[in-house]
């Protein structure tokens, strides 16, 4: 096989390979050889009944061109790890590989280069429309994942708090500001004035947050933050679902579509294997599409599509819900912080209370 590769790198952001692999085998002198051959089909007497073409090497077959992208995909990572880059590229869509992000688009040599001129066109806008999307997703379910953790630590050092000791949200805030006003001590009056004015517009943001919410307990915070936990799980797996439904949908489509080819391969009595060549893609997809169809038999294309429509409602739905909320999610990360601060502090001091008490009980015994 030859194999025919230009690196193009203009220094314009865009730097790619073309790789062009011939349909032809050459010979030892440098010859071309045919790309296909005639291939008689014979009766069960040995009689000729026809003819068909046949590629003499299977260069051209999809399967190969999975193992020769994987093959680059390998090697390119190989290269990025030895030269200690941090980036790394994997042929699969993000479909195939389960990572729940929308795909940005193809942009073409047209919008890439006047993108690079500092003209925005449709598709350019697409992209970072899709770009900020998939970024304000990933941090709002790292965000969430992060809270849910939180709240189970900070049950725990409550419920180790004697009652009388547990604190409301406002002497929680209340108990910050003093320990930050202790802090500042000690600090140049125009040091002090500045930082004790940066620790009182967070607090005072973050209690227009809370009045906002309604917020007044920690018990209050723990339900908002588990009701929007509840929303991004809905869309959790109405993202799993709704995969499974285009799924289905496409198998019924498939099984539609190439049953007369399967149904004519079944009963074919001769020239099958000239038959199965030549279609096999299509009995590929029915044979796939067939399985989830034997283990689906209730399943119409009609009923999966309104599901689907249905589900992608109610998650656009939830989507619009979290965006809403996603600013709370900062001002809630931002009372994490304060309320665990003081807690932990509470803590600290509700421990050493019975020490110092034996202390005094020990020293008026030697007394």
């Amino acid at each position: 096989m030859c194999c025919d590769f230009a690196v193009h790198d203009k220094g314009d952001g865009n730097p790619h390979t073309h790789i062009m692999l011939t349909m032809r085998a050459i010979d030892e002198n440098g010859k071309w050889l045919p790309k296909c051959r005639k291939v008689y089909e014979l009766d069960e007497h040995g009689n000729r009944i026809g003819s068909h073409r046949e590629d003499i090497v299977d260069w051209n077959k999809r399967e190969n061109a999975e193992i020769w992208r994987h093959a680059w995909e390998e090697k390119v990572n190989e290269y990025l790890e030895k030269n200690n880059r941090p980036e790394r590229i994997d042929m699969r869509s993000y479909e195939r590989q389960g990572i729940d992000l929308v795909p940005t688009v193809h942009l073409g040599p047209a919008s890439s280069e006047m993108e690079r001129r500092g003209e925005e066109t449709i598709l350019g806008t697409l992209n970072r429309d899709i770009v900020k999307f998939n970024s304000v997703r990933k941090h709002l379910r790292k965000a969430l994942a992060e809270l849910k953790e939180w709240i189970e630590e900070i049950k725990k050092i409550l419920s180790e708090l004697k009652e009388e000791k547990v604190p409301s949200i406002a002497d929680i805030l209340i108990d910050y500001l003093n320990s930050r006003q202790e802090a500042h001590n000690g600090k140049s009056k125009y040091y002090y004035n500045k930082d004790l004015a940066v620790d009182l517009k967070q607090v005072s943001q973050i209690v227009a947050f809370l009045q906002e919410h309604n917020i007044t307990s920690t018990d209050s915070l723990w339900k908002m933050i588990e009701e929007v936990s509840a929303v991004q799980s809905r869309i959790d797996t109405a993202d799993e679902k709704i995969k499974e439904l285009k799924k289905g949908i496409k198998f019924l489509g498939d099984y539609a579509k190439y049953k007369s080819v399967a149904d004519e391969y079944s009963k074919k009595k001769f020239g099958r294997d000239k038959f199965k060549t030549e279609h096999s893609k299509e009995l590929n997809s029915f044979y796939r599409a067939k399985r989830w169809v034997d283990e689906n038999t209730k399943a119409t294309s009609k009923s999966l599509k309104a599901e689907l429509e249905k589900l992608q409602t109610e998650k656009a739905a939830d989507e619009a819900l979290i965006e809403s909320n996603y600013g709370s999610l900062e001002e809630l990360k931002r009372a994490k912080f304060i309320i665990s601060k003081v807690l932990a502090n509470v803590k600290y001091h509700e421990q050493e209370e019975p020490r110092k008490t034996s202390q005094i009980a020990k020293q008026e015994t030697i007394e």
